[in-house]
């Protein structure tokens, strides 16, 4: 007579291969999703310090602007985890069009500021009397980040 467990044998096998063959595609899923979204984050934080970059490269040309009003600019260089570079264009009546340009990992961004710069004698009073000393005031009137043109507004294609 035959035992009825003999008809079995194989089945527990076949069903343990089968749990275990789904369990390792569910982890395959799991890690492919895991080093997408890993991805897409490494991709934003790169995004996030290139808005940092370029708003810092804007704010430090506008502090060489403050004490320069003929500032030109600043050539190509490091700041945090990426490089900067400005360029300013005079545009009269102490208005300027300021361009700045970062660049990290690969990417670029940009941002663009018109800028006015006045300057106006101020009464002081000092211990020898009241004396004009300049008051020199840099306001951002517009201002925008460029999204996707990497061009420095000079249309060389950003850094090089």
């Amino acid at each position: 007579m035959v035992s009825p467990r003999r008809h079995e044998s194989g089945y527990a096998l076949l069903t343990s291969l089968l749990v275990l063959f789904l369990v390792s595609v569910s982890l395959a899923l799991l890690a492919t999703a895991l080093h997408l979204r890993m991805k897409l984050v490494q991709h934003e934080v790169v995004g996030v310090h290139l808005v940092a970059l370029a708003d810092g490269v804007l704010a430090e040309t506008l502090a060489h602007l403050y004490a320069d009003a003929g500032f030109a600019g600043m050539a190509e260089h490091p700041l945090g985890r990426g490089k900067v570079k400005s360029r300013v264009e005079p545009l009269g009546g102490g208005l300027y069009r300021v361009w700045g340009t970062a660049a990290q990992a690969g990417r670029v961004r940009d941002v663009y500021a018109e800028v006015s710069r006045t300057v106006r004698l101020r009464e002081v009073m000092t211990s020898e009397g009241v004396k004009k000393r300049p008051e020199v005031r840099v306001e951002v009137t517009r201002w925008r980040r460029v999204v996707g043109s990497g061009a420095g507004g000079d249309g060389r294609g950003g850094f090089e």
